[in-house]
């Protein structure tokens, strides 16, 4: 039980409930390029290819955030997503070798649908492969915001039952599994309980 709260606390981050600094800081990013680009918000929404109220809710940290605008707008600006999402966690370097320290209780989050915190470990633009970590509340999905990016991916689960959906195709996936599959396909994972928490490890190359 206690684990599942932890969970939906940190899934909460970006969802409103929790806290707002990580999207009003992302929000101020994203304000920033479009007034040094010289658009408006009506006119910078278009080219992104989102309508302007989604556009006005990022810039001002409001409500719950989809990867897949995110990746609009990241793509559109010419930046890692990672690079919208907060400031990259502290890395130790030292000749190619690269160490993030307690990671995952570093790097900021994206609650994704319901009940799941999606976290992109380790700085992404200057790397060829993109870690990631998903970690589900009890029937915690994507809500459909199924998304395709070039490469291929690799998830692995770590505890829980899962489900990869792949355009119409459902993957069971349960403790110990691992999965590889061509990422410019639609996919979303979703948690197949309805009691237990669940929770993906996995990478995509390339970063996206």
């Amino acid at each position: 039980m206690r684990k599942s709260r932890t969970i939906r606390t940190a899934a909460a981050n970006l969802n409103g409930t929790g806290d707002s600094r990580l999207a009003g800081l992302m929000g101020q990013r994203i304000r920033r390029l479009r007034t040094q680009a010289g658009k408006t918000l009506r006119a910078q929404a278009r080219e992104i290819g989102i309508a302007a109220s989604s556009l006005s809710a990022l810039e001002n940290g409001q409500g719950g955030v989809s990867l897949k605008r995110l990746q609009l707008v990241a793509e559109h600006f010419g930046l890692h997503i990672t690079e919208l999402l907060g400031e990259p966690a502290v890395a130790a370097r030292v000749d190619g070798v690269e160490i993030i320290r307690n990671c995952a209780a570093t790097v900021p989050g994206v609650q994704r649908g319901t009940g799941v915190l999606y976290q992109l470990l380790g700085s992404g633009r200057d790397h060829i492969i993109q870690p990631y970590l998903l970690s589900f509340d009890p029937e915690g999905g994507y809500d459909r915001d199924m998304i395709g990016h070039p490469g291929e991916e690799i998830a692995y689960v770590l505890h829980g039952r899962v489900e990869l959906l792949i355009e119409d195709e459902c993957h069971a996936l349960t403790q110990g599994d691992l999965i590889r599959f061509r990422a410019d396909r639609p996919h979303a994972f979703r948690n197949a309980s309805s009691v237990g928490v669940a929770a993906v490890i996995g990478a995509a190359t390339p970063p996206w």
